[in-house]
Parts: structure tokens; C-alpha cells; sequence
């Protein structure tokens, strides 16, 4: 049987599920695979319109995933929990306190009432950390065996909420299941959330005559994973028997350059206007590229869609959105 219909038709509560990430992962699972869900999300960064008319096939809250007065009771009967809620990178910093509540103490505080309560419909509990986690290893690809080091209070908090998954798997028996994203992209993230990522940036700024900023010289690579690629790695790491209780890298295991990508968008946009500003301290990291060789031996799972692909995709939708 396919993996990915042990899913099917089933009940889902998506945290952050009106986020980048979370509304096309909502999407996927109501048109493809018809499941009933249920979506929670604050809106504070993020806005039903990201649904479109896929909202009137939702269940939508509009709560905190620390309002667990109000978020509890729609565990009722639930299959599947993904939890996407989260404070963003380029936030974390600035609202520690915050950060640690959303990433972490939310991930614990749902954990230990999986525990307590022993729903027994859930099937799995689904976490979202990042690659981030790894810090800046000179060890490339990195594995999910390798040391993480973390440079963020974002780093710091994600990984909390991951140990927290493996805790309570391995000592309570709550089925968890946690995949660390790297760099995704691609279609229907809004260029005007502040938390854009720097290729919604770039494809947005050059499709409107904008400078493309880039920060110090440009060499600095990331693996950039396109949306389609990361929504099925999650919903099969979430009904896949071998993903109980693990982690598991989510990309490409290709390092692209930011100037790589001014590139590849210069193919498609003539006349970039490109500017080089100084180095951030957010996510300062020289080289990452992920080492998916574990989620492709034991799920079997690969990305399908290149970065030169994604960009094509990308920018299809952004010039029929804009």
C-alpha cells in the first residue's frame, strides 16, 4: 500500500496552519487526500486569504496554541497532530521569552497532555524543527548523526521541542515524529510577511524593480527545498511506521550560492538591480547543505523539483499573483 493513504480521509489539526508552510500543507491534505481538518492559527503573521476559498473546507480557530483551554478540546477524535506553530527566526531574538513559550513550551505542554490523556485515536504527533539546529557545521552534508550546535535563540527552541518529541515517545509511548526543514520556497509565501525568506524576497523585489539585497559577498550556500517537496516529506514522515519515535532532515543536499540564485532569476528577469550589504547576525551561517540519505533509505523519500525548477515554479505564481 502507498504510504501516503494511510492518511486519507482521516482527522488532522495543523498548528500555524495558515503559515507558508502550514496552509499548503492544509491544502494538500484536504484536496488530496480529503481528510477533515482542523486549523489553528493566531494570525498575527499570517491571514485566512492564505486559503483562499479552501477556508470553507476547514474547521479554523483563531487561537494561540498557548490558549490549550480552547486548543485542547479539538483534539477530540483526532488522527493526526502537525504541529507548525512558531516563533520565526528573525523574531526570536528580539522576544526571547516568547520564543522559548511558542517553539518549545507549547510543544511540551501539547506532549504532556498526549500523555495524560492517551487519546486513542492519535496515530501520530508531527513536529516541524529546522536545520538551523545544526549551527555552522563545516561537516557537509550534515546527518542527522552530527553534532547540532546552536547559534539562535530560534536554534535553541526548536531543538528543545524536537528532544521534547523524543522524550515523550521513548519514555510515555506518544507516537512523534519531527523533520528539520531547510530553506523551503516556492509558491504561496506571501512576499509582505515580514518573515519572507530571502528567495520570496529576491523573486518579488525583481519582478517589481527592487533591489535584490545580499548580504556580504554572496558566497554564503543554503539548501533550498521547494514547497511541494517539503509538504510530502511531512505528511509521509507522519504515516510512515519506520518514523515513529525519530528525526529526519528535510532538503536537497545541494549548496546553492545567494549569487547562484541572482542568477538563476537574472535567466528569467533582465536588469537586476543588486546590492551588497554588510553580513546579519541572524542565521549567520557560511555553508549548509543536508545529508538526506536517512529519509531516503528508511521512508523513501526524494525531492523532486531542482532549484532551477523551483524558481521557474516560484516565479510563475508571483508574476500571477503580483
Amino acid at each position: 500500500m502507498n504510504n501516503f493513504e494511510g492518511i486519507k480521509g482521516k482527522k488532522v489539526l495543523v498548528t500555524g496552519g495558515l503559515g507558508f508552510v502550514g496552509h499548503y500543507l492544509v491544502k494538500a491534505l484536504i484536496n488530496d487526500f480529503e481528510c477533515d481538518v482542523i486549523v489553528v492559527d493566531n494570525c498575527i503573521n499570517s491571514s485566512i486569504d492564505a486559503l483562499g476559498k479552501d477556508i470553507e473546507k476547514v474547521e479554523f480557530h483563531k487561537i494561540s496554541v498557548l490558549e490549550t483551554d480552547k486548543l485542547f478540546p479539538l483534539f477530540k477524535d483526532v488522527n493526526y497532530i502537525f504541529h507548525l506553530a512558531c516563533k520565526q527566526i528573525s523574531a526570536s531574538g528580539a522576544e526571547p521569552l516568547s520564543d522559548l513559550r511558542v517553539n518549545a513550551e507549547s510543544t511540551l505542554l501539547l506532549l504532556e497532555y498526549l500523555r495524560n490523556k492517551r487519546l486513542p485515536s492519535l496515530e501520530r504527533f508531527i513536529y516541524t524543527s529546522s536545520c538551523s539546529v545544526y549551527g555552522s557545521s563545516t561537516q557537509l552534508p550534515i546527518s542527522e548523526e552530527d553534532a547540532t550546535k546552536v547559534l539562535s535563540n530560534y536554534a535553541a527552541t526548536k531543538l528543545l521541542g524536537e528532544n521534547y518529541t523524543i522524550i515523550y515517545n521513548k519514555n510515555y509511548n506518544v507516537p512523534t515524529t519531527s523533520v528539520r526543514y531547510s530553506n523551503i520556497y516556492g509558491y504561496g509565501q506571501s512576499p509582505r510577511n515580514p518573515y519572507c525568506g530571502v528567495l520570496g524576497k529576491f523573486i518579488h523585489n525583481a519582478l517589481t524593480s527592487q533591489k535584490l539585497l545580499i548580504f556580504g559577498d554572496g558566497e554564503q550556500t543554503r539548501d533550498y527545498t521547494f514547497i511541494t517537496d517539503a509538504v510530502n516529506a511531512t505528511i509521509l514522515a507522519a504515516v510512515h511506521p519506520k518514523a515513529v519515535g525519530d528525526v529526519f532532515n528535510v532538503g536537497t543536499g545541494i549548496e546553492t550560492s545567494v549569487n547562484k540564485l541572482t542568477s538563476l532569476i537574472g535567466n528569467s528577469i533582465s536588469n537586476l538591480q543588486i546590492e551588497n550589504v554588510p553580513e546579519r547576525d541572524i542565521d549567520n551561517i557560511r555553508r549548509r547543505s543536508m545529508d538526506i540519505e536517512k529519509i531516503h533509505q528508511r521512508l523513501g523519500w526524494s525531492p523532486q523539483i531542482n532549484i532551477k525548477r523551483g524558481l521557474e515554479l516560484t516565479l510563475d505564481w508571483y508574476k500571477s499573483t503580483l
